[in-house]
């Protein structure tokens, strides 16, 4: 995980992150995930326009790190603009799907090939487990039998699911045609090694996996937060829109579009956390995710004991207690609101550029401390990174980690300043 925070007003925008990175593979049928407090999470997508990207959740996409993606784009991209921050998220995304120098099309044949393995090897270990395999006992024929059953309630399970966008019927069917029998020899192997040779059919095996893959891959693939924010060249106040993406399934990207924001000439303020937000919660809101829940579970615990106490026999009481909760609910967190959200929101419309970046790195400072007091994993944590993107000024850092000595390096900042002044002038040659 890790904690981020996008904070805007009619003046400026900023974006502020930790360094910690999560690295996660499968590994025989298990998640395997790893930490890292030095990643970079934010970045400028363009030499000439004020526009940025910050990450979050995966440190890669399907084992190529976000920074050579972005950094790669931003090479491609060179003095061309668009009109909105949305269109840029789109290109970018674009980008990733028809690049092939990054992403070569045998690398995602072997990419496809490899999680639909580790998707079987996860269904026969779920077989395994199921009650009715357990209940059979030492009996082989009714082993057989229960493994039989489970995988047949999965397949019918699995293709209840719908194909989410872009994927499609013809798109899983192309699949299937051009791997199956390289699938069928992998399906062969697990069933020897991780079903004791059960006489599971390996095409139906296969293709609960592949369907389990195309149907439903926010379950077996990692997913990076993306978020775009800064300036399109028609805009005059900031905005971000923020896209979920899993990788690629086959040749083709699974992307989404999560959110949204612009502020406006009515609307002045915006501030939004990332990733882990229980404690960007709490400050803007006066209470987090947990006190809410808890809140919620006790308050529906003591009305039922209530209605115990005084003897209530309602054939409708549960309804009648959600709708007691619901209410209680909607009051005390409009309430609370209004004495925190709302003001807070005010300030933040009136805050001026530094105090801005100020707020942004000290929100994350906090949920960095949050985590390492409390968490074991510590997935929150590492320097923080804080940029500045505003209209004519562009996009500045405020805050920034180097894993070298500025002082020792100076031929570096030249080549960026050349870098940059060459991205200048091939942005305002004549036609």
């Amino acid at each position: 995980m890790t904690s981020e925070i996008c904070v805007m007003n009619r003046h400026s925008l900023v974006l502020a992150s930790d360094s910690a990175a999560t690295v996660t593979r499968w590994e025989n049928g298990k998640n395997e995930e790893r930490y890292f407090k030095g990643s970079n999470k934010i970045f400028q997508i363009s030499n000439s326009e004020p526009i940025g990207v910050m990450i979050y959740d995966s440190a890669d996409l399907q084992r190529i790190p976000w920074e050579i993606i972005v950094k790669t784009f931003r090479s491609q991209l060179g003095s061309t603009s668009f009109r909105t921050v949305r269109e840029y998220g789109l290109q970018f995304l674009s980008f990733i799907e028809g690049h092939r120098g990054l992403y070569p099309a045998s690398y995602l044949d072997e990419l496809l090939i490899e999680n639909v393995d580790q998707i079987m090897i996860r269904f026969l270990n779920t077989i395994n487990e199921d009650d009715r395999v357990k209940a059979a006992g030492d009996d082989p024929s009714a082993i057989i039998e229960a493994k039989k059953a489970a995988l047949s309630d999965f397949i019918a399970i699995t293709d209840a699911f719908p194909l989410p966008p872009p994927l499609t019927v013809e798109q899983l069917a192309a699949v299937r045609a051009k791997h199956l029998a390289r699938l069928e020899a992998e399906a062969e192997t697990n069933l020897q090694v991780f079903s004791e040779s059960a006489p599971l059919d390996k095409t139906d095996l296969v293709d609960l996996a592949i369907n389990a893959l195309f149907r439903r891959p926010q379950i077996f693939l990692s997913q990076t937060g993306i978020v775009i924010a800064g300036y399109g060249t028609e805009d005059f106040f900031p905005s971000y829109v923020e896209f979920s993406c899993l990788g690629f399934v086959g040749d083709w990207l699974c992307s989404l579009e999560k959110g949204d924001h612009a502020i406006t000439q009515r609307d002045s303020g915006f501030f939004k956390a990332f990733a882990t937000t229980a404690m960007a919660d709490t400050f803007t809101m006066g209470f987090g995710p947990d006190v809410f829940s808890l809140v919620q579970s006790h308050l529906r615990d003591v009305l039922n004991d209530f209605a115990g106490k005084v003897g209530s026999t309602a054939p409708n009481l549960e309804a009648l207690v959600n709708e007691a909760v619901k209410s209680h609910t909607d009051k005390w967190t409009a309430d609370v609101f209004e004495k925190h959200g709302r003001p807070l929101r005010r300030v933040i419309g009136s805050l001026p550029t530094d105090e801005l970046a100020e707020l942004a790195e000290t929100l994350v400072m906090l949920e960095s401390l949050k985590e390492k007091v409390t968490s074991p994993s510590e997935s929150v944590g590492g320097p923080i990174d804080v940029a500045i993107i505003t209209k004519h000024e562009g996009f500045v850092w405020a805050k920034r980690k180097l894993y070298f000595d500025p002082k020792l390096n100076s031929r570096f900042f030249l080549r960026q300043q050349a870098d940059h002044q060459r991205s200048m002038e091939t942005a305002n040659a004549p036609e």
